[in-house]
Formats: C-alpha cells, structure tokens, sequence
C-alpha cells in the first residue's frame, strides 16, 4: 500500500512540474536555444583564455575572476 501511495505522489510530483516549465516557457526548444545564445555571446565578446588556467576572460581584464591571477599584457 505503501509503495503504491509512493508511486502516485511522484507521477503527480512530475506531471505538476511538467506542467509549471510549460507554462513559464522551458521547454527543450527553450534550452537548448539558451546554450546556443550563450555560445554566440561568448564568441561576440571574443574572450582570451586566462594564461594560469585556462578559463575564457575579457581582453582587457586585469585579474582572473576564476583563479585571481594578475594578468601581465604586453
């Protein structure tokens, strides 16, 4: 009986969450249209990766934000 109540509250769980990203807009046209303006801003921006660790920063960043190394530019 138990396991029965158990399954019943998680399909109403995901039915009612199903439900919510419809109605605010999150689908997974909705995704993976936000990955993709994501790689389009970071290529629009045309970040430099960071000489200690390799993350994308701004050209004219004077510090990491990830690793807060001091940036030396020629």
């Amino acid at each position: 009986m138990g396991l029965i109540i158990f399954i019943v509250v998680i399909v109403v769980a995901v039915v009612l969450l199903k439900g919510f990203d419809s109605v605010a807009g999150r689908g997974p046209k909705q995704v993976k249209d936000g990955i993709n303006q994501s790689r389009l801003s970071l290529k629009e921006v045309n970040r430099q990766p960071c000489p200690e660790c390799a993350e994308l920063i701004l050209p004219a960043a004077k510090k990491c934000p990830f690793c807060r190394s001091e940036i030396k530019r020629l």
